[in-house]
């Protein structure tokens, strides 16, 4: 009987994979459907009716015409319809550079011989639209592989044809204010750095290197370009000590020299790529072919020789940052609207990086989860060395939560909602060995994930640090882990000798400014009364070595003090780069100045608004308010002397009746002055 039983038990499961792998006679497309607006150079999903088509093999074609002339999508061909992918290939329609507005995409069966059956075809119902806005008018083209020495000035707008190799032996020179921006929105486009080759993109705080989209000011979106990516000879733990990059930019299997990094046997951890410095990436992250976009700024076995401080990304339609390998440090770096993860580790990337500040914008999150951290030895999660061992300290994630009851849902959109695909604010998994310290969480869906019996085990061995970290407004678990019996519990990390702190409750509890305001008024400098403020720890144990020199010894968790003079994302970082205008400059970097400003937040304000200034050089400053009639209202400063930079003050108007009023700051330069109005 029980033979019997085992018996019908494979037909019933067997059955219906001969049933449903018949030729197929027919299929229906789902996705695109008609009506949609695709950006050119972005992935998106193809989904077909599944019925009668398990098993069969499917070709997919472009075309601006129901009628064709039809052109195979590239990494889209002899797509097979099995369990893993049911009706729906994640990212397979990688969106052609085309401007129409008759766009279609047809499904065809893959015959056995490998010919294309015509009979058993579909295409969407009606045309979608793709959009590619007209390119901004270089005035220099960059295209050809660079071997030697090239200087990039200031005085020019430079634009990409397609990937741009700094070849070995090869420097790329970048003058600060030099803006670069990509081919036109769709076309593959990129800088690499190849192994032997060289960057130096130094600019200055004053004038920052403008790495950016093509497209007008208002029409730029993530992905319209590819990014910066650098390869080193430093060490990983891929097989033979070396790897092509990701997104199909490397050179094949027998050539293995452009997009390639890692230094094979001989590994030197102290190679040197060159400088990064003061450098904004911004929309990078194009679809070089389907799944497989590029990050915006990629580090392949980079080593501890080269630069890379003060780096701003934006926009990025795939990682912010990621590592492959390498041992290269860094400091001060920006991360917001990114598509996917703020920073990525992998395959044996051991540098140390202090003060970074990521802000998630909560629509924009990717299929494949994102995280303010995603940290891996390697892909499979084994024991190949060196260990990806990095080390974060003074870190700053704001994740897509300003309030723990917003509901997660399919886009995010709507007022009270954020995207189902934001995960934790730090995933540490596959047998990775990563540990942060000293760091501020605020409005994620989940805190910390140690995933895998390997990272587990080296947190059991304090071979992990998750210490002096501060958490708040954690909408689920503040610790997850996986496995049957994993060898630490979940309160592991409330450890009291860790010094871990969480409040799930709110993010506003975490006390930074103006953290989740989405533009230039962004601030993520905490409040005088945060209770963090003193709370840094680096000692080390000997195995996590917090104590290296390299780490500046500040007081404070996170990547701010509560000092808005002494904030070192301003005056580089552009917090609004969709609708900044880009323009030459004609004169050095040592003969522009900044021109003083102010900027109020909330405006109208109802309450308390903040006011943001900067003045250009040491000076006495006034500062008061007026009402339209230039009459005095009330004096904040009527003689203070301040330093060349930021300021910030706060203003109370619950004493001030409803109207229209001015700020103004008064200098040996002038007047300068900001209209707000009081709504109460």
């Amino acid at each position: 009987m029980k033979k019997n039983l085992i018996t019908i038990l494979l037909f019933l499961i067997i059955m219906p994979f001969f049933l449903e792998a018949q030729t197929p006679t027919s299929v229906k497309l789902t996705r695109p459907n008609g009506g949609e607006k695709f950006r050119a150079g972005t992935s998106e999903d193809l989904t077909w009716d599944t019925v009668g088509t398990y098993r069969a093999k499917w070709t997919f074609q472009f075309a601006t015409s129901p009628s064709g002339p039809w052109t195979n999508l590239g990494g889209a061909t002899n797509i097979l319809d099995s369990a893993a992918r049911r009706g729906r290939f994640a990212g397979g329609f990688r969106v052609p550079a085309v401007k129409t507005t008759t766009g279609y995409v047809r499904i065809i069966l893959v015959n056995p011989d490998g010919t294309l059956n015509e009979s058993v075809s579909d295409i969407n119902d009606a045309p979608f639209e793709i959009e590619q806005p007209e390119a901004t008018r270089s005035d220099s083209v960059l295209k050809d592989p660079i071997n030697n020495r090239v200087k990039l000035t200031s005085k020019k707008i430079y634009s990409l044809d397609g990937y741009v190799y700094v070849d070995d032996g090869g420097i790329l020179e970048i003058e600060p204010g030099t803006i670069i921006i990509g081919d036109t929105v769709g076309q593959n486009s990129a800088i690499c750095v190849n192994r032997g080759g060289k960057i130096l993109a130094q600019g200055t705080a004053k004038n920052p290197i403008v790495m950016t989209s093509s497209a007008p000011p208002g029409q730029r979106r993530g992905g319209d370009w590819g990014g910066l990516l650098i390869c080193g000879k430093a060490a990983t733990n891929h097989p033979g000590g070396e790897a092509a990059l990701e997104g199909g930019i490397a050179d094949g299997s027998t050539v293995r020299v452009r997009g390639w990094f890692g230094g094979k046997d001989t590994p030197d951890d102290n190679d040197n790529s060159g400088i990064v410095e003061y450098v904004r990436i911004e929309f990078a992250g194009i679809a070089a072919a389907p799944n497989s976009e590029l990050n915006s700024l990629t580090m392949g076995a980079v080593g501890r020789g080269t630069r890379i401080n003060n780096v701003c990304v934006a926009f990025g339609n795939d990682d912010a940052y990621e590592w492959f390998g390498g041992t290269v440090d860094a400091k001060y770096l920006v991360s917001f609207g990114t598509l996917d993860d703020d920073w990525d580790c992998d395959n044996g990337f051991s540098g140390r990086i202090q003060f970074a500040v990521a802000q998630r914008y909560k629509e924009r999150a990717d299929v494949s989860t994102s995280q303010a951290f995603e940290i891996d030895n390697d892909a499979s999660g084994s024991y190949n060395k060196p260990y990806t061992t990095v080390l974060f300290s003074n870190m700053t994630a704001i994740g897509p939560l300003a309030d723990t009851s917003w509901t997660a849902t399919a886009t995010g959109s709507g007022e009270k909602n954020y995207s189902r695909n934001f995960g934790a604010a730090a995933q540490l998994r596959r047998n990775s060995r990563a540990s942060i310290v000293n760091s501020l969480f605020l409005g994620w869906p989940r805190g910390i994930e140690l995933l895998s019996t390997g990272t587990q085990a080296a947190a059991n061995s304090d071979s992990i640090f998750i210490r002096n970290n501060y958490l708040y407004g954690i909408k689920g678990q503040v610790l997850r882990l996986d496995g049957t019996t994993p060898p630490i519990t979940p309160d592991w990390i409330l450890n009291p000798a860790f010094n871990n702190f969480v409040d799930v409750e709110r993010p506003q509890k975490a006390l930074l400014t103006n953290p989740f305001i989405i533009g230039n008024d962004f601030n993520p400098v905490p409040m005088t009364s945060a209770p963090y403020l003193n709370k840094a720890s680096f000692t080390g144990n000997g195995i996590v070595k917090i104590d290296d020199p390299y780490f500046t010894k500040v007081n404070y968790v996170g990547a701010f003090e509560p000092d808005i003079a002494k904030r070192w994302d301003l005056p580089w970082c552009e917090y609004d780069p969709i609708n900044k205008a880009y323009l030459p400059t004609s004169v050095n970097d040592e003969e522009q100045t900044e021109e003083p400003s102010i900027k109020i937040s909330p405006n109208p304000v109802s309450s308390v608004a903040s006011v943001l200034y900067n003045i250009t050089r040491d000076d006495n400053v006034q500062i008061r308010i007026v009402n339209p009639a230039g009459a005095l209202v009330s004096t904040i400063a009527s003689s203070r002397y301040q330093t060349e930079g930021y300021y910030e003050f706060a203003i109370d108007v619950n004493q001030i009746p409803n109207g229209v009023y001015f700020v103004q700051i008064i200098t040996s330069n002038g007047i300068i002055s900001e209209k707000f109005t009081v709504v109460k």
